[in-house]
């Protein structure tokens, strides 16, 4: 008999023990526990929702016909290198979702439809018109969703939020719950940011960049793109440089004419971390590329040394510095006048990869913990109405038996 007591006790006791292990992680003590005990014992406590903590909801929306006209994109400029390949003078544009080839023959409707099945003529003649079927529109609007749901996790994973909440919501929807941050407008500007990076030859060469301001203030991007808007080449386009005076703080924006079709993008990009300028102490994202972009960039640097290369972040020119000879090692870097978390966020989002299509934010709110405030207590009272019934029941039933 005293020995089913004994194991009786030392089974509440071992409990017990557990109890307060597990428990302790989530009271103020556990930070004055020694060093050993926090690597080693339990150190996760409960971790609260967004009712029970605060916290952003975002609701976005993926635009699908975004991604499309991207895609669209994308196959004219690859139909424009195979014309080339093949030596066949063809001029290749897009407009809006249509692909124009011209001149229609044999030959170029070849090229395109062996290499393009998903696209359809809508016109034939003088000139071809193709689009992208209605399937392939919609899987490729369904791709972009996906797509973007994997990008945002793997941006909110390295931005280091516990236990988010991240998933599709109708047809073209990312909600996503974050508890507990403390800075909204990082964590929406790290979700929402495109991260398009791409690298572009600058056209200096043109009589239109000769005629550019050197510089315009802030604000004034709309009325110079207006004033030149006959005059830019076809193949060309307007961009703007962000430049900070370091002594005074005054912004200036610089025009610089630009070759529209990108001579590398950051889908070949391996690494983006931050590293510090030593001269002015500054941070910076250093970039590396696959072995593949390392390849494509030593081949842009190479046949093109004395030139411009603009290395472009979603619309914006962040440098543009002149090639001094072919660099080998496939490694750049993007300076901006950053700070230390301006820096880290973009290393993150480039990291972490392009969204396929821009988003836009149909619901931002910021939750407060007063919404689990009340579930808080009615727990509480719960339970201390609990263990009293227990206890007295307890009380009664062996006092009685």
């Amino acid at each position: 008999m005293k020995k089913k007591v004994l194991w009786k006790v030392i089974l509440i006791g071992v409990t017990l023990v557990l109890a307060v292990i597990f428990f302790l992680p989530n009271t103020p003590a556990f930070q004055y526990m020694p060093g050993w005990w926090q690597r080693n014992m339990p150190s996760k406590g409960i971790v609260l929702g967004l009712d029970l903590q605060g916290g952003l909801h975002l609701v976005f929306e993926v635009e699908g016909d975004k991604a499309v006209e991207i895609t669209t994109d994308r196959y004219a400029a690859t139909l424009r290198n195979l014309f080339e390949k093949k030596k066949l003078t063809a001029d290749v544009n897009r407009s809006g979702f249509n692909i124009i080839v011209s001149p229609s023959n044999i030959e170029t409707r070849k090229v395109v439809e062996d290499n393009y099945p998903t696209l359809i003529p809508v016109e034939t003649g003088n000139r071809l018109v193709y689009k992208i079927s209605d399937k392939e529109a919609r899987r490729i609007k369904d791709s972009a969703v996906d797509q973007a749901l994997e990008t945002i996790r793997n941006r909110i994973d390295q931005f280091g939020v516990a236990e988010p909440t991240i998933h599709r919501q109708a047809e073209n929807e990312i909600v996503v719950q974050l508890p507990g941050v403390k800075d909204p407008k990082r964590a929406i500007d790290l979700i929402g940011k495109t991260a398009q990076l791409e690298f572009k030859l600058v056209d200096d060469e043109s009589p239109v960049a000769a005629e550019l301001p050197q510089s315009i203030l802030p604000g004034e991007e709309e009325n110079l793109l207006k004033q030149f808007a006959e005059k830019i080449p076809e193949d060309d386009e307007i961009l703007f440089e962000k430049k900070v005076n370091r002594e005074t703080g005054a912004v200036r924006k610089l025009p610089i004419l630009l070759k529209k079709q990108a001579a590398l993008t950051g889908d070949l990009l391996s690494e983006a971390k931050v590293s510090i300028d030593s001269r002015f102490n500054e941070p910076y994202v250093s970039l590396s590329f696959n072995t593949a972009g390392a390849k494509l960039f030593e081949e842009i640097t190479g046949a093109n040394v004395k030139k411009r290369l603009a290395i472009i972040l979603d619309n914006a020119v962040y440098s543009a510095p002149v090639i001094q000879e072919k660099i080998a090692g496939g490694n750049a870097q993007i300076t901006g006048n950053f700070t230390d978390t301006e820096a880290k966020d973009l290393a993150i989002v480039l990291r972490a990869g392009a969204l396929p299509a821009p988003l836009k934010m149909l619901q931002n709110v910021t939750v407060g913990p007063s919404l689990g405030r009340d579930s808080i207590e009615a727990g509480k009272m719960a339970g201390i109405l609990g263990t009293i019934a227990v206890v007295v029941f307890m009380i009664f039933y062996y006092r009685l038996s």
